[in-house]
């Protein structure tokens, strides 16, 4: 038997024992930890299993609708199984999942980020590092045991779009595309989901954009380019942070830059600063490892608090030293 399965039977098996099982991705959630708890929990029901996805708070309106309509929890839960999706490292869990990892007898992980061995925090690890998204691997880890139909397909092909940057990063691979010709034929209308989860703006988070594409400087002969929100602008404009997050993809586009740096203060002096780059041999997961956070080579994130210049200056300062600028 190949570990893939293993693993797969593993997790059934003590889900199927137990009273209470949990689903947890990473804080601050992008669609592909939502899109995978999703996955997995619709997964588990097909074999007869109930569990629960945890989120730090319910969704607002500037996720997809389709999306919004699970049910999901967010009070504290004491479950007797916790599966982490898209999550191997305590630092960027949620708090109150940080507990349940903590005191919980059985614990999965399915992921594909880089890690290090001694954060791993759960019994059983099914990580494969540099795959499209923690869609894919659940999706290529549990194909024997579920069936897909329109709901799931739609949840798969949400998530691996998303980390994909829209099948455009070099995590993008033919098992990918291979996935993605089963997920179209049932019927997912590809086309309003691309249009209605990403294309979509509203009103007000162009006018959050538009101050994004405002703050914009570029440094180091244009390689690095850096947008910052700040906490004023998301009051003024009544945006929530998840309105604002997809001006990441627009500074690629200026030629020249290898490295996009967006910063972002949804609360007083607490930054997400998400990293993009599109330049071969350029792996902005290093960059947020220093500062322990997290991601991929294409696509990676971290926190940091305090001064918000200190913290730039620091961020710009580790991006040149992986571009090799010397100064």
């Amino acid at each position: 038997m190949n570990k893939r399965k293993d693993f797969a039977q593993k997790l059934l098996d003590i889900c199927s024992h137990v009273k209470s099982v949990a689903i947890s991705g990473h804080n601050n959630p992008d669609y592909d930890s939502i899109c995978s708890s999703l996955a997995m929990q619709e997964i588990l029901r097909q074999n007869g299993i109930k569990s629960d996805v945890l989120l730090e708070k319910e969704l607002d309106e500037y996720f997809y609708d389709f999306i919004r309509e699970f049910n999901y929890k967010t009070e504290v839960l004491t479950p007797d199984v916790l599966i982490g999706v898209d999550i191997s490292e305590k630092n960027r869990m949620p708090k109150e999942v940080v507990k349940i990892a903590d005191n919980v007898s059985n614990s999965f992980v399915i992921d594909h980020h880089k890690y290090e061995d001694k954060d791993l925090w759960a019994k059983f690890n099914q990580i494969w590092v540099g795959e499209s998204s923690a869609c894919e691997v659940i999706f290529r880890t549990f194909e024997p045991y579920f069936k897909l139909n329109n709901k799931l397909a739609k949840i798969f092909y949400i998530g691996i779009y998303s980390d994909t940057g829209g099948f455009i990063y070099s995590n993008t691979k033919f098992t990918t595309f291979e996935i993605l010709a089963k997920l179209v034929k049932y019927d997912i209308k590809a086309d309003e989901i691309v249009r209605d989860c990403f294309a979509k703006t509203k009103p007000n988070a162009f006018e959050i954009n538009k101050r994004a594409i405002n703050s914009v400087q570029f440094f180091d002969d244009g390689q690095i380019a850096l947008s910052v929100l700040r906490y004023s602008d998301y009051q003024e404009t009544k945006v929530p942070y998840s309105g604002s997050r997809y001006i990441v993809s627009y500074l690629q586009s200026v030629e020249g830059v290898k490295v996009v740096i967006n910063v972002f203060e949804p609360e007083p002096k607490v930054y997400h600063i998400s990293l993009r780059t599109m330049v071969d041999g350029v792996d902005v997961s290093e960059i947020a490892a220093h500062f322990k956070g997290g991601g991929h080579m294409r696509a990676s994130g971290l926190t940091l608090q305090g001064d918000l210049e200190k913290s730039i200056n620091a961020v710009i300062k580790q991006t040149e030293k992986i571009l090799g600028i010397t100064k």
